[in-house]
């Protein structure tokens, strides 16, 4: 195969690998993009129950300290109809005392009460927001995981064309040429090949290429690799 018949190979070569890294980007894009949104979901969710839990303590909490404001409204009610049977004042005298004490017991269990109560409201109200929050996210996830399902189908099937004209190209190249062009191409991120340029450049790192190998590339005798970057040269076109 002669020289410009390689570069024009390879140049059709590198278009398709061009066209696969892109698809292979996107589907990797795609997927990395659904697996963070699906870790946002599981992070809310975890979210949800952590309040959902704080929530059934704090109204347990409630329900407990609401039975001791009850316990204690009877026991101060109890006291004060014995604080009517009394009969000297030493009886008078110990039934004040523990009505003193099941009045501090009452304020300090109603106190509690109302600590909960608003607790409970307040862990309310985070898990109805909560909940309308992973409600939207659930919904976005879905609806994105929905358009990439038939997005990749349609990404894997143009992959699975590329790749066997790839192949295809492949085996119509010089072994030779095709492993200069692998090892030119390993870890690169853009092109294999650059034309050289008219003033005698690499036109990828515009380092300058010497004459003789300029003469070589011009006239398509051999491909050459610039000494700058290690890119293959091709003929300028005109």
């Amino acid at each position: 195969m002669e020289s410009s018949d390689n570069v024009a190979a390879l140049l059709n070569l590198q278009e398709i690998d061009l066209d696969i890294r892109a698809l292979s980007a996107e589907l990797s894009t795609m997927a990395t993009d659904l697996a963070e949104r699906q870790t946002a979901v599981e992070e809310l969710e975890r979210q949800v129950e952590a309040v959902q839990v704080q929530l059934a303590e704090s109204d347990e909490r409630m329900r407990k300290y609401q039975r001791a404001v009850q316990a204690g409204r009877a026991t101060l009610k109890r006291l004060e109809a014995r604080g009517q049977e009394v009969t000297n004042m030493q009886q008078h005298l110990a039934v004040r005392h523990e009505a003193e004490v099941a009045r501090g017991n009452l304020r300090a269990a109603e106190e509690d009460a109302l600590d909960a109560l608003q607790d409970v409201e307040r862990f309310r109200e985070e898990l109805a927001r909560l909940e309308a929050e992973l409600e939207e996210l659930r919904s976005d996830y879905e609806a994105r995981r929905g358009a990439a399902d038939a997005r990749t189908t349609e990404l894997e099937d143009q992959l699975a064309i590329r790749r066997d004209q790839r192949h295809n190209r492949e085996v119509r190249l010089d072994a030779r040429v095709l492993q200069m062009y692998e090892k030119v191409r390993r870890g690169r991120s853009d092109n294999a090949l650059a034309p050289l340029t008219g003033d005698g450049v690499c036109g990828h790192c515009y380092t300058s290429v010497p004459i003789q190998k300029q003469s070589d590339i011009r006239a398509g005798r051999a491909l050459a690799v610039c000494e700058g970057c290690g890119i293959i040269l091709y003929p300028p076109t005109e």
